[in-house]
């Protein structure tokens, strides 16, 4: 479907748009004064089409229209086309056509729609004076339709099949009967058989948006067979519109043409129905379904009001209603009250809220001048003393007549602010723009905590192991930009190194131990503690959100937090599908909600649909991650569900046995010595990193065991570099464990011989739980893994071949 009028976007071009026709007015005017200089009228065309690239980037082809025709109207009188009377009046129309832009403007930013009003008038007379034929006045109509009105909610379009067969058959007579009625010829016969196609039409795409174009096309063939609709070439245009639309089902079946504007096309077609003077039975019956009355047509034409005059008339009241309030603060309504006896009093607020009721009016704010016409008359039963009698009434009344004259001077002073097409109250939109500035600050952060994470993980891969070729070595080139890239100052002999690389003249040592440096000084803030501080930020967003009652905003925000809790758990944040999953999630609710500040009028229902449906996809991926972690806040006499191998396919088996194996030796090598003096950093940095491998290579091939006894070293040694975990004798004797167990886990995956597992995720859960108690191993506690298991010796769960 052809796309809306982007009325946000309008909001944020409007002032260049109106600046432009200032300019084209003031070069018009200098080009009147002396046509003999040509320069001001080529500077008016430039002005006019900047403003038609607009109007056709937001949408607003009814816009453009008019500025299409200033366009004609400038070249002509460029090229001298027209003389005498004829270039007067062309100048004339441009100068109006240039006025009323402003109000159009405006009128389209109120009424959030491109509808045309009052464009015809502009448009037509610039065609006529040009020698053009007019155009038809349904291309400048608009209407309200009701949802859903025309179509049968529920409803469900015929088969493929049958819709291709049946429009297949019916293309041919229905072009020729169309061509017929356009000729003139045979016009009742023909239109009653279109209007039988149009029919047989509506049945096959019932539930659809086709549905009331078919509808309505029934409604026109009626009304050219009776003379009630003369054809024209918008008539043309829909017929055409319809031949198109059998062509495409012909060919698609039930599908819906996306280029098919059947909004647009609907507004012509309703044109013709409001027009009709008289209402034979199907245009009676879609004049009821549409809602048309006899005010339709004359609303649509209605005359603009330029946006001035709008803000001159709603300041005025604002004027009036703050002589009311400087009344009323100086003078006892109380007191007042009890005046009622018959002695004159002071009308002056009752004269202030009667002036700004008509300026109200004037101003189209007829909500507003409702609500101080109750305050007036409360106002005037009070003098009267009316409320004398009870005390309580005589309070309610003046805290009525108070809030009521507040609230409508505070929304006043809010749409003289925040523009005049705004709906919401001051206090509404207050509060919902405190809470969005608010939840923006607090999703910057998550968004940097995020791409700080994906940043490091994303060069601490790329130097997991020396690049071999050009594509490892550009990987880490990459990597290294993405830190570097976000300022340039600092670390220069890097940066040398980098260019040396992206050059072709790479010396890789030095550039590996640049880099490792790099990393190790980028690690101000671990991984486990930005996702911790994420977390919250998450859980203040929400709150906030639903505080403001947008609950739906908050439900979103809750399913991202509860992905990236489980990934984090599972050790699973990385640039992947979920992760661009939340990250889609994240984007879309920023956008509706930034527009809705913007905008509070808006529909970000699209937005906000890609929104939930993201966050319903994290909830599938979160189902599907390990457990891992969190093993630690549950009872230890819960039975846990393992993460099982999977076959590791034969094109990774080798080189993924052969790098595990030089792991090992390294671990092998680098734990005692980091025993022996826990406090090289870099030696622990070396074995975290190690395992952080398992980790990764584990999950990739399907030798998850491993993996996931890789994620839990790693995340205990990561508690260890963050200061949060202390090496005592528990932890080394874990490691000692963990180094012993590796050599024979990793053969298993080699010769594919049974391997009894309960050792491996004996290890892997006290790794968990020493990270999460501190550094008590807590081993003693664990249960038996094969206490979990079925009470059958023979359970395969407990002891199984790997690495098949």
């Amino acid at each position: 479907m052809a796309s809306k009028t982007d009325i946000v976007a309008l909001k944020w071009v409007v002032g260049l748009m109106n600046k432009q026709a200032e300019n084209a007015e003031a070069s018009l005017v200098d080009y009147s004064n002396d046509p003999s200089n040509k320069r001001p009228l080529l500077q008016c065309m430039w002005a006019v089409h900047q403003i038609t690239s607009t109007l056709r980037a937001l949408g607003m082809r009814k816009g453009e229209m008019l500025t299409l025709e200033m366009e004609r109207s400038l070249n002509y009188l460029y090229k001298d086309k027209v003389t005498g009377e004829r270039r007067k009046l062309t100048m004339g129309g441009l100068m109006q056509a240039l006025k009323v832009l402003p109000a159009y403007f405006a009128h389209a930013q109120n009424a959030r729609a491109d509808s045309g009003q009052g464009l015809e008038q502009h448009v037509n007379d610039m065609r006529r004076w040009l020698g053009e034929r007019p155009r038809p006045p349904a291309y400048f109509f608009h209407m309200e339709i009701p949802e859903n009105a025309g179509i049968t909610v529920g409803g469900q379009p015929a088969a493929d099949e049958e819709i291709r067969e049946r429009a297949n058959v019916m293309l041919a007579l229905y072009l020729e009967m169309a061509k017929m009625a356009l000729r003139r010829k045979n016009v009742k016969e023909s239109m009653k058989t279109v209007a039988r196609i149009s029919r047989r039409m509506q049945t096959l795409f019932v539930g659809t948006e086709p549905e009331r174009f078919w509808l309505t096309m029934i409604g026109i063939c009626e009304g050219v067979a009776g003379g009630l609709i003369v054809p024209d070439e918008c008539i043309a245009q829909i017929f055409k519109t319809g031949a198109f639309t059998i062509k495409y089902a012909r060919e698609n079946g039930a599908a819906i043409d996306p280029n098919m504007d059947y909004q647009a096309t609907l507004q012509q077609m309703l044109y013709y129905i409001a027009a009709c003077k008289a209402r034979p039975v199907h245009i009676g019956r879609i004049r009821g379904i549409f809602g048309i009355s006899e005010n339709t047509l004359s609303d649509a034409n209605g005359n603009l009001i330029h946006a001035d005059a709008l803000v001159t008339a709603l300041s005025s009241a604002l004027d009036q209603l703050n002589t009311v309030v400087d009344h009323l603060n100086t003078h006892d309504l109380a007191e007042e009250a009890k005046r009622g006896d018959g002695r004159e009093l002071d009308n002056t607020a009752l004269v202030g809220i009667e002036a700004t009721q008509y300026r109200l009016e004037a101003a189209g704010q007829m909500v507003h001048a409702d609500s101080l016409h109750g305050v007036q008359g409360r106002l005037e039963k009070l003098y009267r003393g009316d409320f004398n009698e009870s005390p309580e009434q005589l309070t309610q009344a003046i805290s009525d007549i108070i809030r009521g004259i507040v609230d409508v001077k505070l929304d006043i002073e809010h749409k003289l602010e925040h523009g005049l097409g705004s709906s919401f109250s001051s206090r509404e939109f207050e509060l919902r723009e405190s809470v969005v500035a608010a939840t923006f600050n607090h999703m910057g952060l998550v968004e940097n905590y995020m791409h700080q994470i994906l940043r490091r993980k994303e060069l601490a891969s790329a130097l997991a192991r020396k690049p071999k070729d050009d594509a490892a070595l550009l990987r880490l080139t990459v990597a290294l930009n993405r830190h570097l890239n976000k300022t340039d100052q600092g670390y220069e002999e890097l940066r040398e190194a980098v260019r040396q690389a992206d050059a072709g003249e790479a010396d890789v040592d030095r550039l590996l131990e640049l880099s490792r440096v790099f990393l190790n000084e980028q690690e101000t803030l671990p991984d486990r503690k930005a996702i911790d501080l994420s977390l919250e930020l998450l859980d203040e967003i929400a709150g906030a959100l639903g505080f403001a009652g947008m609950e739906e905003e908050a439900s979103i925000i809750d399913r991202c937090s509860g992905w990236l809790r489980a990934a984090s758990k599972a050790g699973e944040v990385r640039e992947d599908d979920a992760f661009r999953c939340f990250a889609e999630a994240f984007a879309q609710l920023e956008l509706h909600l930034q527009r809705s500040v913007i905008d509070p009028l808006d529909d970000t229902e699209h937005m906000l649909a890609i929104a939930r449906q993201r966050a319903a996809e994290l909830d599938e991926f979160a189902a599907k991650l390990s457990s891992g972690a969190e093993v630690v806040e549950g009872s230890w006499a819960e039975p846990k569900n393992y993460v099982e191998d999977a076959d590791i396919p034969p094109e990774f088996r080798e080189v993924f046995i052969e790098e595990s194996e030089e792991i090992v030796a390294e671990i092998s090598t680098l734990t005692p010595r980091w025993l022996e003096t826990p406090d090289d950093q870099d030696v622990l940095r070396d074995i975290r990193r190690h395992f952080h491998t398992f980790k990764g290579n584990g999950r990739a091939v399907g030798a998850n065991i491993l993996g996931e006894l890789g994620w839990a070293v790693q995340d205990m040694l990561d508690r260890v570099l963050d200061g949060d975990l202390e090496v005592g004798e528990s932890l080394k004797l874990l490691m000692d464990d963990v180094v012993n167990e590796l050599p024979v886990l990793v053969a298993s995956y080699k010769d594919g011989t049974s391997f009894d597992v309960t050792r491996t995720r004996e290890l892997t859960d006290r790794c968990f739980r020493m990270a999460s108690g501190a550094g008590e191993d807590l081993a003693g506690t664990l249960p038996q893994i094969d206490d979990q298991a079925s009470a059958s010796a023979s359970d395969s769960s407990v002891v199984e071949p790997l690495g098949h």
